[in-house]
């Protein structure tokens, strides 16, 4: 089992990875939230281009019956916040098997119990002392932040997700920009639920952002920027190894500790897990 203590550096080298890919110089995209003009309303169809950049992503990712026959994953890493000198561990577990969101995550070391997101559309929070109900993630946006791949599955295997080549991200030639609605009626909604930018060079995502979830009255979308630094081959896959995060300006560096594939989702075993 991972110690609180082990370094990001140590991790890396004992996984014997082989990093390929190293992206992005350029700063933090804008936490603004974005001027939106999908379309007419109604324009409830994806468009073939940004279908086509979403399967190439799970293509460069280790191909696509790699992801589609991938339905559930247990997976660490090293995380370290802007001014810690000590990262600690954090175990996932996420099973995207059905048309729910489920998830269990834990931090390592910490005395509270696991977070069991069960499918359900809202969850209990807490907050200044009190519980709130707070509405659940949809799986996509679970996954997009550690398995970007699974999260295009995912968007392009159900109907609610419409994908469009993005017109109001700066865009440069380089990259394909698309943005992601979760439709929830006639129409789509007034801005995206995500924003990706995938680079053309590799197929593989540079930058994800996602609306995280609020609580209570918050004027306008709130923002998590997820920067992909590096890629590595991880048993047959390629997946992020070194992922760097911005949320309303808290920073942190996520570095790849271990992937099991298709674990099961197997709550009692997962918790005996991250007691020890």
């Amino acid at each position: 089992m991972l110690s609180t203590g082990v370094r990001p550096a140590a991790l890396l080298r004992r996984s014997g990875l082989l990093l390929f890919f190293a992206a992005l110089s350029s700063p933090l995209l804008s936490q603004t939230a974005p001027v939106s003009n999908p379309g007419a309303a109604g324009q409830l169809q994806s468009d073939p281009a940004a279908i086509q950049a979403m399967q190439n992503v799970m293509a460069q990712s280790g191909g696509t019956a790699a992801w589609t026959g991938m339905r559930s994953a247990e997976e660490a890493f090293s995380v370290l916040g802007t001014n810690e000198t000590t990262p600690h561990v954090i175990l996932l577990l996420d099973d995207w098997s059905q048309e729910t969101t489920r998830y269990r995550r834990k931090v390592q070391g910490q005395s509270s119990p696991p977070s069991d997101h069960n499918g359900a559309p809202t969850y209990l929070a807490t907050l200044g002392g009190r519980q709130v109900t707070v509405p659940e993630f949809d799986q996509a946006r679970v996954l997009v932040g550690q398995l970007p791949a699974a999260a295009a599955e995912v968007m392009l295997r159900r109907s609610e997700y419409v994908l469009k080549i993005s017109i109001v991200q700066k865009c440069k030639e380089s990259d394909i920009c698309v943005d992601v609605y979760r439709t929830h009626g006639p129409a789509l909604p007034p801005i995206p639920d995500q924003q990706w930018k995938i680079s053309q060079a590799t197929g593989l995502p540079s930058t994800v952002r996602y609306q995280e979830t609020t609580i209570g009255q918050v004027p306008g979308p709130v923002w998590k920027e997820v920067y992909f630094l590096q890629y590595a081959a991880e048993d047959g896959t390629v997946v992020p190894v070194s992922i760097g995060t911005n949320f309303r300006g808290q920073r942190q560096t996520w570095t790849f500790v271990s992937l099991e594939k298709n674990p099961g989702f197997d709550i009692s075993q997962f918790d005996s897990e991250v007691a020890r």
